[in-house]
C-alpha cells in the first residue's frame, strides 16, 4: 500500500511514515533467507568438497547453522523505537527496515522469552492479517511497553474472529480467561510451562545438537562417498 494511502500515518519528526503492511515483504525475504541457510551450508560444501575446491573441515559449518537460523529468525524481526500510529498502527525499526503491525488485524500474538543473568528479555510476537511480522516490548521515549495497546485491540475484535493468542502471551496480558471463553474472539495458542522457560536454552541444546551434529555427519559422509 502506497505512503500516501488514506491509511498512512503521519511519520515523526524525522520523516518516517507509517501504513498497512510495511514489513511484509521484508518478513518474507527473513522467512526465505531462515529456510535456505541449512540448505545452503549443507549443500555447497558438500558440492565443492567433492570438487576439491575447499577442505572437509567446512563441512562442519552444518554444526552452528540451525543456530544461526534461530538467530536470524529471532532478531530479524526484534523492533526498536516502536511509536503507534491512528488507526492502531504500531511502527518500529528493524534490520530489515521499518515494520508496521495493524494491531486491529492481529491474527497472531506470541511471546519471547530469553533467560538472562538478572532478568528474561520479555517481548511480544505480533503478526497481522498483512503477514507482517514484529517483536515489540517497550514504547519509544519511555518505560511504557505496548501490552495496553495490544490486549485493546484483542478486547475489541469480533466474536469469531480468532486470533491465537499462546498461553505465555495471555498470562502476560492478563487475557487467560478471555482466551477460555468460547465466543471465538482468542483462541488458545501453543503452551510452555512458565517453570521450563528457565531451562529453554539447555533443552534447545539437546534439540538442535544431535539434529546439527547428525547433518554435519551425513554431509561427511556424502562428500567422502565415491
Amino acid at each position: 500500500m502506497p505512503i500516501n494511502s488514506p491509511t498512512a500515518a503521519p511519520g515523526s519528526a524525522e520523516g518516517a511514515q507509517a501504513s498497512t503492511g510495511q514489513g511484509r515483504v521484508a518478513r518474507r525475504v527473513v522467512d526465505f533467507v531462515v529456510l535456505l541457510i541449512p540448505l545452503l551450508t549443507f549443500a555447497v560444501p558438500v558440492i565443492l568438497v567433492r570438487a576439491g575446491l575447499i577442505g572437509e573441515g567446512f563441512l562442519f559449518l552444518n554444526i552452528v547453522s540451525l543456530v544461526v537460523c534461530a538467530t536470524v529468525a529471532a532478531y530479524a524481526h526484534m523492533g526498536w523505537h516502536v511509536r503507534p500510529y491512528d488507526d492502531d498502527l504500531l511502527s518500529a525499526r528493524t534490520l530489515t527496515g521499518r515494520r508496521t503491525v495493524d494491531l486491529a488485524q492481529l491474527t497472531k500474538v506470541g511471546r519471547l522469552e530469553v533467560p538472562g543473568q538478572t532478568r528474561n528479555d520479555d517481548r511480544l510476537i505480533l503478526t497481522d492479517a498483512h503477514g507482517v511480522r514484529l517483536i515489540a516490548h517497550k514504547l519509544r521515549g519511555g518505560d511504557e511497553t505496548v501490552d495496553a495497546l495490544v490486549r485493546r485491540a484483542l478486547m475489541r475484535r469480533r466474536q469469531g474472529a480468532g486470533v491465537v493468542v499462546s498461553d505465555r502471551a495471555a498470562e502476560r496480558l492478563d487475557l487467560r480467561a478471555e482466551v477460555a471463553r468460547p465466543h471465538g474472539r482468542l483462541r488458545a495458542g501453543r503452551k510452555i510451562r512458565e517453570g521450563l522457560i528457565g531451562f529453554l536454552p539447555l533443552l534447545s541444546v539437546f534439540v538442535l545438537a544431535p539434529v546439527s551434529f547428525g547433518l554435519a555427519l551425513l554431509a561427511w559422509f556424502l562428500a567422502a562417498a565415491e
